[in-house]
């Protein structure tokens, strides 16, 4: 009987538009360029050992040049700086079938007899087919010392028909011995802008409306990996369906509203207990997640201290207000004490009394002394300063102006009194 079942198998978005030459690569540039100038002048070398962080090109790189080398598609019988990617070696690479392209997992790998049966006893042999025999080893650095020490002199003297490219995430577990021996290549994360284009630009080739904001927000989560940033827009339509919108996306991500976001800055910035612990009846109502607030409270931080300096937008609507009179070190305490405190809840059996008690700790042992030092210049000055300026232990009198070089000496000590322990 005939099966009508339909045979239906989707290919998520990270595999369906991993770049197949190099000009496909995002953010990567002077790498793709490196790379395509050495196939051009024939100077290429035995081994290369790729590092950076997860989901930023390392492996497809690998695989372009893998193609690069072994390209049939031109009428010159050498590596070309632009496969074709029609030629079977293209096409078998692509789809990691090439028999003389072997890609190994290191992790999987880790032992002398397996890097031995795999790499060493073979290296000697010829292609069966194409150029080049290339050894792609992804996270390389998982190898054990032996197996290092066995790999060492392959990679020092190949043959004239292999070439070894190392992809690592972790560069300093990898021996100086096997470093020296490649030509390295640093692989940077994304810049938000970068991801959030490419996002906007793959969303219309799928017909799907994502707005600019929602790119911005996945652009943001994704750590600057591209391939994080498709998973979470695979996931966002799943969630969504065809229109995806800032709100929607954020939902699905838990993230903190702004509002409270903004709340729990002023009242740290304004030392409110109330208002601190009126955000964290609003967490506990609303169900969010006490790890999850810590965390984008923490990336507001940055992101506020950077809009102090004036090196970058604002994180919220009215963070001009908010952090009016704030320094920028004031900020970097309270990110640097928040940081800390993240790790601390992630191991609480209670995440949101401790995220509260701990924010309460940190408010209390933060102070703004550069904030406080410029209030008392201005004051001596005899200048009026802003309502909205932060407090320690007690609110700094501004109604009127100082008048007398003594009254200002006397408010100066006893504000001064207030930062004693």
């Amino acid at each position: 009987m005939e099966d009508k079942t339909t045979n239906f198998t989707y290919i998520s978005l990270a595999n369906k538009y991993r770049p197949q030459k190099f000009e496909d690569m995002v953010g990567q540039e002077s790498i793709s360029k490196t790379l395509q100038n050495a196939l051009k002048s024939g100077r290429l070398a035995h081994a290369y050992l790729f590092y950076g962080p997860r989901g930023c090109g390392k492996t497809t790189t690998a695989r372009i040049l893998a193609k690069a080398l072994n390209c049939t598609g031109h009428t010159d019988n050498k590596p070309t700086a632009e496969p074709c990617g029609k030629c079977p070696q293209c096409l078998e690479i692509a789809q990691s079938a090439d028999l003389d392209v072997l890609e190994l997992d290191a992790a999987s790998n880790t032992q002398v007899e397996k890097v031995r049966e795999a790499i060493i006893d073979t290296v000697a042999l010829a292609a069966s087919r194409d150029r080049f025999k290339v050894f792609i080893l992804d996270e390389v650095h998982m190898l054990s010392a032996s197996s290092f020490n066995a790999l060492l002199k392959t990679i020092e003297e190949p043959p004239a028909h292999v070439v070894f490219i190392l992809a690592t995430t972790e560069k300093h577990k990898v021996p100086a011995t096997i470093v020296s021996r490649c030509q390295t290549f640093r692989f940077r994360p994304l810049t938000t802008e970068e991801i959030t284009t490419h996002l906007l630009d793959l969303s219309g080739a799928e017909n799907i409306d994502l707005t600019p904001a929602a790119a911005k927000i996945i652009a943001k989560n994704a750590g600057g990996a591209m391939r994080d940033a498709l998973t979470l827009l695979d996931r966002a339509i799943a969630f969504c369906g065809g229109k995806i919108d800032e709100k929607t996306v954020a939902d699905m991500l838990g993230l903190t509203p702004d509002e409270l976001l903004k709340q729990a800055l002023g009242a740290l910035v304004q030392k409110d207990n109330q208002a601190l612990h009126q955000v964290f009846q609003t967490i506990q109502a609303e169900g969010f997640d006490a790890n999850s607030f810590l965390k984008d409270l923490k990336n507001t931080l940055g992101e506020s201290f950077y809009f102090v300096l004036g090196q970058g937008d604002a994180p919220f609507a009215g963070a001009k207000d908010v952090l009016d009179g704030v320094s920028p070190g004031f900020l970097a305490q309270l990110s640097r004490k928040i940081n800390k405190l993240c790790e601390e809840v992630k191991f609480s059996d209670n995440a949101l009394i401790s995220a509260e008690v701990g924010l309460f700790t940190v408010m209390d042992s933060c102070l703004d002394i550069s904030g406080l030092i410029s209030r008392l210049e201005a004051l001596e000055r005899g200048e009026s300063l802003p309502p909205a300026t932060p407090r320690a232990r007690g609110p700094v009198s501004t109604d009127k102006p100082a008048s007398r070089p003594a009254e200002t000496t006397a408010r100066k000590k006893q504000t001064l009194r207030h930062l004693r322990p």
